[in-house]
């Protein structure tokens, strides 16, 4: 994930990353806890845990929480709480324990692991009753009957499909590997406030749109000047709610 010329390898573009993209809807983790059967749990995993949306918002529900991240300019822009520990590493190779942890989550980084890497050493770090969760959220999120359809098309353009292939082969590939005696696929919802340059920001945090659109090249694009636009007419002055749909894939060992 660490390749020349990868967005993620970006300050700026980790930056955006960070300010955009939304946090996990605390419904969710309040549902891990209880299908843990352990309150608080012990120790959460947070693997692929880029800035740290996903793992600092364990702080206060468990007593532990480890984010698991192998690039290092996600991981420095992370944010840094008590109880929450950020490692340097993969995800198929966590350092940790056998059976230490109580939940393991993926948001949003999934699709980047090997399946038949990542899912054994998920299913080694667990102990026995214990909790994955990879859960993905889709984009744009419903915003606006004007913003969402220029949100979609700059995506288009750039390549993105609405659901990558790998995202949807996330529930198979645990069925498969029988190291999980449930598993189970849902989806949640959560809303957040944002602004027009949260709908600019959180465009530019795709890594298809930051790389098809470099910097000094987006205030001419038409696609970006579109969602720009949109996004202006829509909100003026005003922050309105970002609703956001998250599709979870769960295993409990």
């Amino acid at each position: 994930m660490t390749t020349p010329g990868n967005p993620y390898d970006d300050p700026a573009f980790v930056a955006r990353y960070a300010r955009a993209r939304p946090r996990p809807p605390d419904d969710l983790l309040t549902l891990l806890i209880e299908l843990c059967r352990r309150d608080p749990p012990r120790l959460v995993v947070d693997l692929g845990c880029g800035t740290g949306l996903s793992t600092a918002i364990w702080k206060g529900r468990a007593r532990k929480v480890v984010g698991i991240e192998e690039n290092p300019f996600m991981l420095r822009r992370a944010r840094r709480v008590p109880g929450v520990e950020y490692r340097l590493a993969s995800a198929s190779d966590t350092g940790l324990e056998s059976g230490s942890a109580d939940i393991v989550t993926c948001s949003q980084s999934f699709h980047w692991m090997k399946p038949r890497r990542a899912i054994p050493e998920i299913a080694r770090i667990l102990r026995r009753g214990g909790v994955f969760a990879a859960y993905d959220y889709a984009l744009p999120p419903l915003i606006d009957p004007g913003v969402d359809p220029a949100f979609t098309s700059l995506l288009r353009w750039c390549g993105l499909p609405v659901l990558p292939v790998e995202k949807a082969e996330h529930l198979p590939n645990l069925a498969r590997s029988r190291r999980f005696r449930w598993v189970r696929e849902f989806t949640v919802h959560h809303a957040e406030l944002g602004s027009v340059r949260r709908v600019t920001d959180l465009a530019l945090s795709v890594a298809h749109v930051a790389a098809r659109l470099p910097e000094g090249d987006r205030s001419q694009d038409p696609h970006f000047r579109a969602l720009r636009r949109a996004a202006e007419r829509a909100f003026g002055q005003r922050r309105r709610r970002f609703w956001w749909t998250y599709r979870v894939e769960l295993a409990v060992k």
